[in-house]
């Protein structure tokens, strides 16, 4: 037998056949049966594992053709990222050439189908060719709206002043949640307000902290004019909390984090996974995982394949190389109304979440709103108050359900006026140490000041509980008193207020620029301590922007006057001579407010611009689909029009225009990228990456795939002449002359 076996001829123990053994279509994360949704307008992988027969055949690419609704996309066909490869034997998920992977932003619809031949241009001998092309038909791609955070650097300055600039801007400290949470796009930008400086130990004020973060999301951002976002997330220096960082509530809209390199993308993505509505949990993220635009390559060299024993984002205290995302944290940011593409008003999802969320309580007699923020205690079963800030133009919280705490306001003569439910356990466990429980959490809420005409004199929190320990009942429920605070006879009283230049030099002959100083002074008759904000409107007083918030004014006896300093760029520019400050201070209850005269003030700046991908230093093979993502927000606009947002090669020219495109064109060579960014009123900013471009015979002209270039090849390069297609050799859009000179100069081959 083994004589009749070595009298074979080569070709025939050798014979080597190639077909489409499975095709993945994954962002991110995908199961065997390719049950998760998939998003449209998001950077998808498509892995395709070879069946084979003979021994593993270097060499072998592929072909991917996309149609929406049966007709083929502008991007297709798409050339693999990654081929020709090594097929083997036995391919396997964890090895990333083992599959040839094509790179795709699949459009919106019901009826997307995908179409891989593998050898596509015959460059394998192979005894077989009729088994080489396999589709997945019918996948559908959801709309899903873009989701919007503000963050916060925070000045911390009991250690490390402001975080790192560059960790925590788009592109850096977006990473790990652009790369698990598939909405629409992120649109991740800085707060529009001045920078937030906190005071105080994190350790022992982190629930000041969340509350802050939350005022600012609810009430300062709207105030100032903006969008309330969905989320808000503050940076502190380092990692100076022992629970890494902390959300306001699951679910909620408020949360911080460290820029601990190790821990600080993945801390951001764990605590927006409690904002979703996600508890720890302890599951690994069980199938393989792809990184689809590299977004922890840098600074971390995080490779592009998930192992299946990587844990998911929500168990706690994990660093950013030991995480990814199991499928009950991905589908919750899929499946949460902020994500929605029906119209949202930017509120928390499912109705409020206990701590302000939740767009729209009952309407008030257009007095505003009196912000109550504290700390809930749950060892001493109390809550401490912090002083109530007055704030027009924002949302009165809506009554949440669960809640466990009810906060009551009355009028002068005990009338109630109105209540609400909030929840304060929601998210008691420690993001450091699994099972550790914290002993404080966050109460915030937002009552209307005036009700039937009638304004709001003394505020009552109570627990609302089962009934046990004689506790008063109300409702049938028990209830218990936790705080309250009550209106004094006398408002404080402003006494000094002035806004300067700092330096004399610093105030041209009709605009204030530069370094600010503020002098101010207030005093209570009740004796009641004074805490009070600065703001700054560039509009008349339509728009608010916080300056600084919560000084205690007249802390340290002896001092005199308060001062504060603050430079100008930290502001937008005034519309003409309208800017002007003003001083809001709070004895606890009554709140009184004093303003500057108008004037010009401060200068229009660029908008901010970030390369979200490629990366600096990326490498890809001729034809490969090339992810352009960006980002581009102004203060003034706000998230820049798509037509704003423009795309150049050093060696290519332009290239694109849009925050996320994809382009499979880029000539051979090292190219800078350029995303520039301008605003409307011609102000712009730019951001660059340096990519190289490979050489790859990618499309050998062999049109019709029956080994020979030839008139049938001709024909079909003829045929589709003016328009895109697999006879665009050169990818430039259109079949056109140069393809043609590419055909013959291959006719015979």
């Amino acid at each position: 037998m083994f004589g009749l076996l070595a009298l074979c001829p080569a070709s025939v123990v050798m014979a080597v056949d190639l077909s489409v053994a499975s095709i993945e279509i994954t962002q991110g994360l995908q199961t065997a049966t390719g049950g998760l949704p998939l998003i449209a307008r998001n950077a998808t992988m498509v892995r395709v594992k070879i069946a084979l027969v003979g021994p593993a055949q270097p060499g072998v690419d592929a072909l991917l053709r996309i149609y929406s609704n049966g007709i083929e996309i502008p991007e297709s066909p798409v050339y693999s990222s990654n081929g020709p490869i090594t097929a083997p034997v036995v391919p396997l998920s964890n090895n990333i050439d083992d599959t040839i992977n094509f790179l795709c932003l699949p459009p919106e619809g019901a009826d997307i189908d995908f179409v891989v031949t593998v050898n596509a241009f015959n460059t394998v001998v192979e005894s077989d060719y009729s088994n080489n092309t396999l589709s997945v038909l019918d996948k559908a791609f959801l709309c899903r709206r873009m989701a919007e955070i503000a963050y916060v650097p925070v000045n911390y300055t009991p250690g490390g002043g402001l975080p790192n600039a560059a960790m925590i801007e788009p592109g850096s400290g977006d990473t790990f949640l652009r790369a698990i949470y598939k909405t629409g796009d992120w649109n991740y930008h800085r707060s529009p307000l001045p920078t937030y400086t906190h005071t105080q130990d994190i350790i022992v004020s982190n629930i000041l902290l969340l509350n802050m973060m939350n005022d600012i999301r609810q009430n300062q951002i709207p105030a100032a004019g903006f969008t309330r976002p969905d989320f808000v997330f503050g940076w502190l220096p380092g990692n100076p909390f022992t629970g890494n960082g902390q959300a306001i509530s699951t679910p909620g809209g408020a949360a911080f984090g460290n820029t601990d390199p190790l821990r600080f993308q993945r801390t951001f993505a764990h605590e927006i996974g409690h904002c979703w509505g996600q508890p720890h949990n302890q599951v690994s993220i069980s199938v393989v995982g792809f990184d689809i635009e590299r977004q922890l390559r840098d600074p971390l060299g995080i490779a592009a394949v998930m192992p299946a024993t990587k844990r998911d984002v929500m168990v706690a205290g994990l660093n950013t190389p030991d995480a990814w995302v199991a499928s009950i944290t991905y589908l919750d940011a899929i499946d949460d109304a902020r994500s929605a593409c029906a119209a949202f008003d930017g509120g928390g999802g499912g109705g409020g979440d206990g701590n302000g969320d939740g767009g729209g309580g009952p309407a008030n007699d257009s007095g505003g709103v009196l912000r109550i923020a504290g700390t809930h205690d749950h060892v001493l079963h109390q809550v401490r108050l912090e002083p109530t800030m007055e704030q027009d133009g924002v949302d009165v919280t809506e009554d949440n359900a669960r809640g466990n705490v009810l906060v009551e306001s009355f009028a002068a003569d005990g009338v109630r006026l109105h209540a609400v439910r909030v929840d304060t356990l929601g998210c008691r466990e420690s993001c450091g140490q699994a099972g550790h429980l914290h002993r404080e959490t966050s109460l915030f809420v937002n009552l209307p000041r005036v009700v039937g005409g009638r304004e709001t004199a003394r505020v009552l929190v109570r627990d609302v509980g089962d009934g046990r320990d004689g506790r008063k009942m109300r409702d049938g429920r028990a209830v218990k008193s936790l705080a309250q605070l009550v209106r004094s006879a006398h408002a404080p009283e402003i006494t000094n207020f002035a806004v300067t230049p700092a330096h004399p030099g610093d105030i041209s002959s009709t605009t204030l620029v530069g370094r600010m100083r503020v002098d101010w002074s207030a005093r209570d008759a009740d004796g009641d301590p004074v805490v009070a904000d600065l703001l700054y409107s560039p509009d008349g007083a339509n728009a608010w922007f916080p300056v600084v918030l919560g000084v205690q004014i007249g802390a340290n006896p002896g001092a005199g006057t308060d001062t504060f300093e603050f430079e100008s760029a930290q502001l937008p520019a005034s519309r003409g001579a309208h800017g002007l400050f003003a001083m809001r201070a709070s004895d606890g209850m009554n709140n009184t407010r004093r303003r500057s005269g108008s004037f010009a003030f401060g200068q229009s700046a660029p908008p901010d611009v970030h390369v979200i991908s490629p990366n600096e230093t990326d490498s890809v093979p001729d034809g490969a689909t090339v992810i352009l993502h960006g980002s581009a927000w102004d203060i003034d606009d706000q998230l820049l029009p798509e037509a704003s947002v423009t795309w150049t090669s050093s060696r290519d020219g332009a290239i694109g225009t849009g925050r996320l495109l994809a382009r499979r064109n880029l000539s051979v060579g090292t190219h800078i990228i350029t995303v520039r960014g301008t605003d409307s009123g011609g102000l712009w900013a730019e951001r660059s990456v340096t990519i190289t471009v490979t050489p790859r015979v990618y499309n050998n002209a062999n049109l019709d795939g029956i080994g020979v270039v030839n008139a049938f090849d001709l024909m079909i390069m003829l045929s589709t002449w003016g328009q895109g297609g697999v006879a665009d050799i050169d990818l430039n859009g259109v079949v056109s002359s140069p393809d043609l000179a590419e055909l013959v100069q291959r006719w015979g081959y």
